[in-house]
């Protein structure tokens, strides 16, 4: 069971939040008003909280939400969650390590992100190859060449990686990264792809670790030694 601290706004656009959290046998163990932001370092949990869902997704504004959150409880991750045309600056995509939802969505996409930002590890470094990631920098390093990563780019490198050696087809990556079943536009995954290619690959245009499988979707290689 995981234990939630909510904030949320009294005209939040998910008022069955809570109610699907504790469905899912997730403990809600405080509710804490989001519009109050100067109040919220007088709250105090009494057991630990392994994740804070700030729910910015009414009119509020989910970069200043984030921060004031974030600077009463700097030791609790948190997913934020915001109105669809807000745009987030580099600092707020740092402060939530790049869990972040946008609406619409239904608590259900909520639920589904809070267990894949619970199961991983707030320090995570994962090695295929001479590729490692790092996801708490959001880089990779093949050698002695680093490149930084969009929280995006390191999210679905680090499915491709976790499961190197396998073919992930195009409507797996779409559903694991982008948590949507919508496939009738995958441009989106392809210019990601795209984008991890020129930061990992030595020659890009001809890939030895990510290779593309025609009408399937794509496959993580260890090349061979030469």
């Amino acid at each position: 069971m995981s234990r939630i601290l909510l904030c949320q706004a009294p005209d939040t656009q998910l008022p069955q939040l809570e109610a699907a959290l504790a469905k899912k046998e997730h403990d809600v163990v405080g509710v804490l008003d989001l519009t109050d932001l100067d109040n919220l370092v007088q709250v105090e949990t009494l057991k630990p909280v392994d994740l804070a869902i700030v729910d910015a997704s009414s009119a509020l504004d989910g970069a200043t939400s984030c921060h004031a959150f974030h600077e009463s409880y700097p030791n609790i991750p948190m997913l934020l969650l915001i109105a669809k045309e807000e745009q987030l600056g580099a600092e707020t995509r740092e402060l939530t390590r790049g869990n972040v939802l946008r609406m619409p969505f239904t608590p259900r996409k909520v639920t589904n992100r809070i267990e894949r930002v619970i199961t991983r590890p707030h320090s995570t470094v994962l090695t295929v190859g001479d590729l490692t990631l790092d996801m708490d920098k959001r880089c990779v390093a093949r050698g002695e060449i680093v490149r930084r990563l969009t929280p995006r780019q390191a999210q679905l490198l680090e499915v491709l990686m976790r499961n190197a050696g396998h073919t992930l087809t195009r409507k797996y990556l779409m559903e694991t990264v982008w948590e949507t079943d919508y496939m009738g536009d995958t441009r989106t995954l392809d210019v990601h792809v795209r984008w991890i290619r020129e930061r990992i690959e030595e020659h890009p245009s001809s890939p030895r670790y990510l290779r593309t499988v025609r009408g399937v979707g794509y496959h993580f290689d260890v090349p061979m030694e030469e």
